[in-house]
């Protein structure tokens, strides 16, 4: 039988899923290999059959619905601010039209959302991805934006005088939570090996129970990475929501019907978990 190949993230806001097999408190079985890499990568790699599980984009699970299941109760969103998927701006939105803006390509959800944000207001500026591997240019740009650790240093060592959370905007717009990533396993890696699926998806549960027991440690870990507090970091720990319980499914399935309704998806995906 083939070994199970697991995508993990080292960001602060994935750490509370990962944190007790991370700190060895609960052994994956010998059967499972970890890849660490970026999001992005993440997301490559389980499209193309590198990896079995992984926490991966909303957008790339919407974008690959058919090839993937989803592993229920595992989830990154927020209801309200995120404080990690940032807009950081020299001018108000409406202000933007023409400007040039770079968007990180370190998130297929948070980019989408975003270019869709701005279809909504009915503003088009030019865009321009980029890694923050890259070097971004000092001036020309009117606005950026970062997710995760980025986003929360480079807020903390700039001064914007527009800072728009992407989570923030949309309780707005709708009213409802927002996911911005989510656990998958590929079809047919469920289909082959079952059984280990689910043993892993359950070991991953009982660390996110350990890891949101956990914050205070976590943050402690992560402060002096990132530059920030152990209370800023706490506090962005707190804002966050691991557990896609309904409401967060059904901000899940309105984000998939704005992406179609407005032209950014082909296809309304479906939500696919594995079964009970």
């Amino acid at each position: 039988m083939s070994r199970l190949r697991l995508g993990l993230i080292s960001y602060l806001n994935t750490l509370p899923v990962y944190y007790a097999i991370e700190e060895g408190l609960i052994e994956l079985d010998p059967w499972v290999d970890v890849v660490k890499a970026v999001p992005s990568r993440l997301n490559l790699m389980l499209s193309s059959g590198e990896l079995d599980v992984s926490v991966v984009s909303s957008y790339e699970y919407a974008l690959h619905y058919k090839d993937y299941l989803i592993l229920p109760s595992l989830s990154i969103g927020a209801y309200g601010p995120v404080k990690s998927v940032l807009f950081m701006s020299k001018a108000p939105l409406e202000e933007l039209d023409g400007r040039q803006v770079f968007l990180t390509r370190a998130s297929l959800t948070s980019k989408n959302l975003m270019l869709y944000i701005f279809k909504k207001l009915g503003v088009r500026p030019e865009f321009v991805e980029f890694s923050m591997d890259e070097p971004i240019p000092g001036d020309g740009y009117f606005g950026i934006l970062l997710i995760g650790d980025d986003a929360l240093r480079f807020r903390k060592s700039n001064s914007f005088p527009y800072v728009y959370d992407l989570a923030e905007l949309w309780k707005t717009f709708f009213g409802l939570p927002f996911v911005f990533a989510l656990w998958c396993v590929r079809r047919e890696s469920f289909e082959a090996q079952e059984d280990r699926v689910r043993d892993l998806w359950r070991k991953l549960l009982m660390s996110k129970e350990v890891g949101k027991r956990s914050f205070r440690e976590i943050a402690e870990k992560k402060a002096s990475e990132l530059g920030l507090s152990c209370e800023e970091c706490m506090d962005y720990l707190k804002a966050l929501h691991f557990d896609l319980e309904d409401r967060y499914v059904k901000g899940l399935g309105r984000f998939f019907r704005e992406m179609h309704d407005a032209g950014f998806l082909n296809e309304l995906p479906e939500l696919n978990f594995i079964p009970d």
